[in-house]
């Protein structure tokens, strides 16, 4: 396969998933009875001869490549390529790894660190940007210290903070700038302590999603549809589907009494989004359902947002303008040129050339 050698995939397939968790993430995981639960993806069982389940969508498997791939949605290559990477002489699965029991003491709580920031933060502000987050959200994040950027082992990563009633910074969590989908909670961090955009002036409205990245893409939609002031409500990230965020938010904001639920288009969230709505029911807060118009997610109804209104742009300079294809390409955010043709004629049926042909009196 292009991009990796056959050993290093036979490599890959190897390494079971609890071991792949005992590797990057140790602290994450608990013995519970028979089984380890994680701390954070609450869905997520493996039993202890490695048999992963995912139960809240039904998928089962041994090896943490399908887990990379069918769960966190990892491109086949980069899943490879980021278990290889790791395993660096680790003994893998058909030699059984010797795992420490859980001692019988309590657990002591990790300390909560912010991790250090890197000198600049381009690489998480590309990212960010190509997934078409707004520049004065990303610099209204920036300013109040809720994103910056810090790397682990040489590889990039947005980092998205988490505070209490008082802003103060108590948690977190670190999404990869790369095509491989990183994404961890920093260790200490508590989903009592969320991400969150702060309104302006004393609100009482929520908007609630799923993840930070989401969060953001409300607020650019906002934004950009100009419906009203971004700024006029709260962006609340849960950090998953654990309304747990939720429910410290409105202590800290008592003022909020409309909550908009923006969960995912997936069964997940379209089943979260019942829960709260019954875990609130007599609370005296008015709730409203408001599921992403198009695809999965919020981000994904933003990409698809701009991405109509880029060809929109484009068509409008290709019949009142002079330039060139490329020019007017470039103008409206694609580098490239082949892209930009694929883009208009998936919403306009023409070429860009024809187009221009058609319309230009």
């Amino acid at each position: 396969m292009a991009g990796v050698t056959k050993e290093e995939i036979a490599r890959a397939k190897e390494l079971d998933l609890l071991t792949y968790f005992k590797l990057v993430e140790p602290g994450n995981l608990k013995l519970v009875g028979k089984e380890y639960r994680h701390k954070v993806h609450s869905s997520l069982t493996i039993s202890k001869d490695s048999l992963w389940c995912w139960h809240c969508i039904g998928l089962r498997g041994r090896t943490a490549l399908k887990y990379l791939i069918d769960v966190e949605k990892v491109p086949y290559v980069e899943a490879v390529r980021e278990i290889n990477r790791i395993q660096g002489g680790v003994v893998h699965s058909s030699q059984p790894v010797s795992l420490p029991q859980p001692r019988a003491e309590p657990e002591v709580p990790r300390t909560f660190t912010l991790p250090k920031p890197d000198t600049n933060s381009y690489s998480a502000m590309a990212y960010l940007r190509g997934r078409c987050i707004h520049l004065n959200v990303l610099a209204f994040c920036r300013r109040e210290g809720i994103l910056y950027q810090t790397s682990f082992k040489n590889h990039p990563n947005c980092v998205f903070v988490g505070r209490d009633g008082e802003g103060v910074a108590k948690g977190g969590s670190l999404r990869g700038c790369t095509q491989l989908q990183f994404r961890r909670d920093i260790p200490g961090s508590k989903k009592i302590y969320p991400f969150y955009i702060q309104a302006s002036a004393k609100a009482d409205t929520v908007e609630v999603y799923e993840a930070p990245i989401d969060a953001m893409s409300g607020a650019s939609l906002k934004l950009m549809q100009h419906a009203e002031p971004w700024r006029g409500v709260h962006y609340l990230a849960l950090g998953g589907t654990d309304y747990a965020a939720l429910d410290a938010f409105l202590k800290y904001f008592p003022a909020v009494r409309k909550i908009v639920l923006c969960l995912d288009n997936d069964n997940a969230g379209r089943t979260r989004t019942q829960d709260i709505i019954a875990h609130l029911a007599g609370s005296g807060k008015a709730v409203e359902d408001r599921p992403p118009p198009v695809g999965k997610d919020y981000n994904d109804t933003l990409v698809q947002y701009m991405q109509e209104y880029r060809v929109s742009e484009a068509a409008r300079q290709l019949v009142e303008g002079e330039e060139s294809i490329m020019e007017i390409a470039a103008r409206v955010g694609y580098e490239n040129s082949s892209k930009f043709a694929k883009a208009f004629q998936k919403f306009t049926g023409l070429t860009p050339s024809v187009y221009r042909q058609k319309h230009k009196s």
